[in-house]
């Protein structure tokens, strides 16, 4: 099933977990929104395909993998994601220069990731972040400056 133009719901639900990963209606919505919203923009923007490392997590996928306990993810919400051929840094400069009605954008330059959310039931908070972790939900966070 595709969400949009370039994302489908098979890479927005894949996990290498071997755990039941189904989303509800209402995932797939919110999954949707983001695509049409965050994904596609960013991927106009970058001029590059983009990969989905992590997309929807049910509470089991996100327990095994130990993602935070209110993540986005288990919404239909967020989405890890690499873009293809373009740094992590120089992507998120480009992504936080375009002002995208984001949720969250993280960039985890040790991970080689950038996590982007949005949020369509509620009001987007715009946070550009940089974490030092190498992945997951690790902190700390700071304000991401180019």
């Amino acid at each position: 099933m595709s969400l949009s133009p370039h994302f489908s719901l098979a890479e927005l639900t894949r996990t290498g977990t071997g755990l039941p990963n189904e989303p509800q209606p209402s995932h797939v919505a919110a999954l949707t929104s983001l695509c049409l919203h965050v994904l596609e923009p960013i991927r106009t923007l970058l001029g590059v395909p983009i990969r989905v490392t992590s997309g929807f997590r049910s509470s089991q996928v996100n327990a095994a993998i130990k993602g935070a306990a209110g993540s986005q993810h288990m919404l239909g919400e967020a989405a890890d994601i690499v873009p293809v051929g373009v740094d992590v840094e120089t992507a998120m400069g480009l992504i936080a220069a375009a002002r995208l009605p984001v949720d969250q954008v993280i960039v985890y330059p040790r991970g080689g990731f950038i996590h982007v959310s949005y949020a369509a039931q509620r009001v987007n908070r715009g946070e550009l972040l940089r974490s030092a972790a190498s992945g997951g939900s690790g902190g700390p966070y700071s304000r991401w400056t180019a």
